[in-house]
């Protein structure tokens, strides 16, 4: 594994759209899709914005969800306003090439689920590449994800 350290937030950003853009390449060239997952947070939004400028086939892209805010759609607390603001302002993105959590219902549980189905189906047969760039989602949470995506495919 190699670790680099940057002056600046601005800095692993751009660098981090530049590593990203490549994988993104690379994956529609081998496979035809790209999975990208996304935390909130103020550096990734700039990632974001950078990746817009990069050359990546848009059309092979699909953006997931990390972690999200349980708030109404369009709410500045929300992680998907500011993915939204970020890559489908500056990039060709449709937005139906975003899977946004489903937090708005009143029964989260059920939101889960249906998330967990939607990652199961555009990602369980591609290989995973996991990345902790940034974000905050407890590891035991993750490894119940994997597990759960894991015993569909």
């Amino acid at each position: 594994m190699k670790t680099e350290v940057y002056a600046n937030a601005e800095s692993a950003a751009r660098e981090a759209a530049k590593l990203i853009a490549k994988q993104a390449r690379d994956a529609v060239a081998a496979r035809g899709k790209f999975v990208m997952a996304v935390s909130g947070g103020k550096t990734p939004w700039i990632m974001l914005r950078d990746l817009a400028n990069e050359d990546v086939p848009w059309k092979g892209v699909h953006v997931v969800q990390v972690d999200e805010r349980v708030a109404p759609d369009g709410d500045p607390d929300r992680n998907l306003t500011h993915l939204q603001e970020s890559l489908l302002e500056h990039a060709p993105l449709r937005p139906e090439q975003i899977h946004a959590m489903p937090v708005e219902g009143g029964n989260l549980e059920a939101g889960c689920l249906q998330y967990a189905r939607t990652l199961e189906e555009i990602a369980a047969h591609l290989p995973c590449w996991i990345s902790f760039i940034w974000g905050s989602v407890p590891m035991a949470t993750l490894l119940r994800w994997c597990r759960k995506i894991r015993s569909w495919a």
